[in-house]
């Protein structure tokens, strides 16, 4: 079959590997498994990575991997990688990760090592801060303690190369204690580790001697390096590029990949779908253009068609995509088959990272409900096919159908509505949320390809279902926005949130967003309605608006907000709306106050359980399940992993 992808589908050699095409899975935390833990959470990691390289990848680049920390005898560092021992001194380090590569190795792959130690937990360059919202003030290392770590990347990574790591990458980025000595934001030191760009990249420099004095074999050695911090006081791309310029004088790197942004800024260095693919693609090339060694590109990039021109234009040799892997570990066979409309797309939830760092939950894609479970192997039909009716056609009811059409089984799947989506469908209709429509586009393909039967405008009945004699039967029936008990809620000016996206409001009006969500809904009809040229004002009764968007997706949305003029209100709860003003209470101290302005008010609070129907058959059938929003109103990864969960329970093996 003809490839349509010549410039990724070209060979490349990164130092000792030999690359047949042009695709990088990055080093990250995704998949839930342990390299360090039982024996069943190593399996579980080594199948998350070896379902991408069994998908077509080759060079992927696997969890973090942290050095030990200097620290002082009882110092807990804490918050997001913090680590204390670190990795590379367990005992049963060289056996888990050599056995680990052996697998990669077995399929084909190459694997990465990435050094990490995160900066400011608690050490540092300089008794200084990164950003804006993590105000504990680090130790500040001395030269002793310098030397020891340079030792310790060392050693450790002998260690790395002893258990057969193709790759090690230094995480010069990200917050990393080395990306604090690079950048004059963190480094304000006046010995020979500070000052300028020399003494600033001093360390790294250092580290990248080290290994190459500790590792007898031929390695592959890479940095990780932010394009720009995009903070006050750190560096820039030109400065990005005199560091590459540099480390490719010294001899002792054989790549660079590029990311941008900072831990909570805006961008943060997972970026969310409110940006474009590739938009930092061009500054990688201007960092590219002061080396000749290999140069990588990540930053949100999702379709192959976005990485052939990032290659095309000579704005990195390698482009790195991770969260796009995650949606489907196939995306490079169906890439070299020509089949790019099968990609499951990648819509930039951030539910891949936000769900652990937020609320501790296990790792879970929005789009894929199998990422993190391979270890579970694929499902198979049980018994005979069977008739399955599915009522409603949002992300939950389209998933359920799907699955059990993958497993053999004739599908049903009635939508009261003239589309399939639910919620989705209307939240795409929100300007940051555009990209969700690909997802829906592409579940309507894998539907018909199915042979899925869809029959829309049916407002399905207890009866109605009943009559069909099928099987199993799935509610999916959604939610309904909920309105909250406030008097006045039922004046003409106030509407819900769905009216708003879907109708809009008059355009000279100011509009107050009531927000009682905790998810993205009230920040995605906010900055719609800004960018519609509203006059917005935001309430919320939280210290922060939608606390459930984590710090890694909130900061750019914030950003952009404030550049549009929207007000922020928070801890403020309203209390009664009347024409043109919103009486509010203070969430803490009940202090009341009134808001002008509110021309239109939009109720963006949440939503509450179609369930009536459920309820109507749970004693007329045998076999009714009760699935996604219809149980509990839940965000995207929710209904797809209900789904996922429904459809192996009750019809697969």
């Amino acid at each position: 079959m003809t490839i349509v992808s010549e410039r990724i589908f070209s060979p490349i050699r990164v130092g000792t590997m030999s690359l047949g095409h042009r695709l990088v899975v990055p080093p990250h935390s995704g998949g839930g498994g342990a390299l360090l833990g039982t024996e069943e959470q190593f399996d579980r990691m080594c199948r998350y990575w070896l379902a991408r390289v069994q998908g077509g990848m080759q060079w992927v680049g696997g969890g973090p991997v942290f050095v030990r920390n200097p620290l002082i005898p009882g110092f807990e560092p804490s918050g997001i990688g913090a680590n204390a021992d670190g990795f590379f001194r367990h005992p049963a380090f060289v056996d888990r990760m050599g056995r680990y590569m052996d697998r990669l190795h077995a399929a084909g792959g190459f694997g990465t090592v990435q050094m990490v130690l995160q900066g400011g937990m608690p050490i540092a360059p300089s008794q200084t801060l990164s950003g804006h919202l993590d105000h504990a003030i680090p130790h500040q290392l001395d030269l002793d303690e310098i030397a020891w770590l340079v030792r310790e990347y060392g050693a450790s990574a002998a260690l790395a190369a002893q258990a057969g790591a193709d790759a090690i990458e230094l995480h010069s980025n990200h917050d990393d204690v080395l990306q604090w000595f690079l950048s004059p934001r963190t480094n304000r030191r006046d010995d020979r580790y500070g000052g300028g760009i020399e003494g600033r990249r001093r360390i790294v420099r250092e580290v990248c001697e080290a290994i190459r004095s500790h590792v007898a074999r031929p390695i592959t050695l890479g940095l990780r390096l932010c394009l720009d911090e995009r903070i006050d006081g750190g560096y820039d791309v030109e400065e990005c590029a005199a560091f590459v310029s540099a480390f490719t004088a010294d001899g002792t790197v054989d790549y660079f990949s590029f990311d941008i942004g900072n831990n909570w800024g805006s961008p943060s260095y997972v970026p969310i779908g409110m940006h474009a693919e590739g938009e930092w693609a061009a500054l990688a090339g201007r960092a590219k253009a002061a080396t000749h060694l290999p140069a990588v590109y990540a930053g949100r990039v999702v379709h192959p068609q976005v990485a052939e021109a990032i290659l095309a234009a000579g704005q990195a040799d390698l482009v790195g995509m991770a969260r796009a892997l995650i949606a489907d570990p196939l995306l490079v066979e169906k890439t070299r088959a020509g089949h790019r409309a099968d990609i499951r797309p990648c819509i930039a939830v951030n539910d891949c990272i936000n769900r652990r760092s937020g609320e501790g939950l296990p790792f879970a894609c929005s789009v894929n409900p199998d990422a993190g479970r391979e270890f579970e192997g694929p499902a198979s039909r049980a018994g005979a096919v069977r008739e399955v009716l599915v009522v409603g056609a949002g992300p939950a009811g389209t998933e359920a159908a799907a699955l059990a059409a993958e497993l053999g089984h004739r599908v049903t799947l009635l939508e009261r509505s003239d589309r399939i989506g639910g919620q989705l469908a209307v939240a795409a209709l929100a300007r940051m949320n555009h990209q969700y429509a690909d997802w829906i586009d592409w579940q309507w393909r894998r539907l018909a390809q199915l042979g899925v039967t869809v029959e829309f405008g049916v407002e399905a009945s207890a009866d109605d279902v009943l009559s069909r004699d099928a099987g199993v039967v799935v509610v999916a029936t959604g939610a309904r926005p909920r309105v909250p008990d406030v008097p006045g809620v039922d004046l003409p000016h106030v509407i819900s949130s769905v009216a708003a996206l879907t109708g809009g409001v008059p355009p000279d009006d100011g509009v107050m967003v009531v927000s009682e969500d905790d998810r993205a809904a009230p920040l995605a009809v906010a900055d719609h309605l800004a960018g519609a040229g509203r006059q917005v004002t935001l309430v919320y009764q939280s210290p922060a608006p939608s606390p459930q968007v984590g710090k890694y997706s909130i900061g750019s949305v914030l950003a952009r907000l404030d550049a549009q003029g929207v007000r922020l209100v928070p801890m403020a709860r309203a209390v009664a709306f009347r024409p043109g003003t919103v009486e509010l209470s203070h969430s803490y101290s009940n202090r009341r106050w009134t808001l002008d302005g509110a021309d239109t008010v939009v109720l963006a609070c949440g939503s509450v359980s179609e369930d009536r129907l459920y309820h109507e058959l749970r004693t007329r059938h045998q076999a009714v399940h009760l699935l996604g929003d219809a149980y509990a109103p839940r965000r995207l990864s929710f209904a797809t992993r209900q789904a996922r969960d429904l459809v192996r329970a009750v019809l697969a093996s």
